[in-house]
């Protein structure tokens, strides 16, 4: 599978397909809606959408072209039977090459490992494809809400873009988590993500040595 970078811009949509190894897939069937995946190194970050409002007609509608990305893992207990759910990845800030994890409402993404120097993580948005909303997913672009509590983790502020790249200042040990509330704006040429109630909880407790 080809990993290399290409302009975003020159990208156009891409329906996305993952493919969990048996035991992993296994784990997250198993495990519970709240479970909490361990750090394994210094900074971790993990994400997840609060609430969703889809647009009308969801999910046959058109989206913004965005970026071309493949997902690492996505969390147990989904209910795709009804083309839920929207989702909040996480990853590093090469966020197209990454492999982001995912989290819904029911479900906090997997730890994401970051860098041990400068941790920076990029987060995006994710929802099911209409043509086969029970295997394969979507990337749609984003822009902070009208509350003003996401700004601060744009890299653009007021402007649409495909994901937001923030790097944490003075870090702690342990994993992030990323929430924050979806709901959906069209645009010339589509629909895109729009955030409000951003929240970057710090680690609860120091990882357990």
């Amino acid at each position: 599978m080809m990993r290399a970078r290409i302009p975003a811009a020159k990208l156009a949509m891409n329906t996305l397909r993952y493919f969990l190894p048996p035991a992993l897939l296994a784990f997250s069937v198993a495990a519970p809606a709240s479970a909490q995946y361990a750090c394994t190194t210094n900074y971790c970050i993990s994400s997840q959408s609060i609430s969703f409002q889809t647009p009308p007609g969801w999910p046959a509608v058109p989206v913004e072209t965005c970026c071309r990305t493949h997902w690492g893992a996505l969390p147990g207990a989904i209910d795709w039977s009804n083309g839920a759910p929207i989702m909040i990845c996480a990853g590093r800030a090469e966020y197209v090459t990454s492999f982001p994890n995912c989290g819904d409402p029911q479900n906090v993404s997997q730890a994401f490992p970051l860098d041990y120097e400068r941790p920076t993580f990029a987060i995006g948005v994710a929802w099911p494809n209409a043509k086969d909303y029970r295997y394969e997913m979507q990337s749609v672009p984003l822009v902070d809400g009208s509350d003003g509590t996401c700004a601060q983790y744009s890299s653009q502020p007021g402007q649409v873009t495909n994901w937001w790249v923030h790097e944490l200042k003075e870090p702690t040990r342990g994993t992030y988590v990323f929430t924050a509330a979806v709901s959906f704006q069209k645009g010339e040429k589509g629909y895109y993500a729009v955030l409000n109630s951003c929240k970057l909880s710090p680690p609860s407790s120091p990882p357990v040595r």
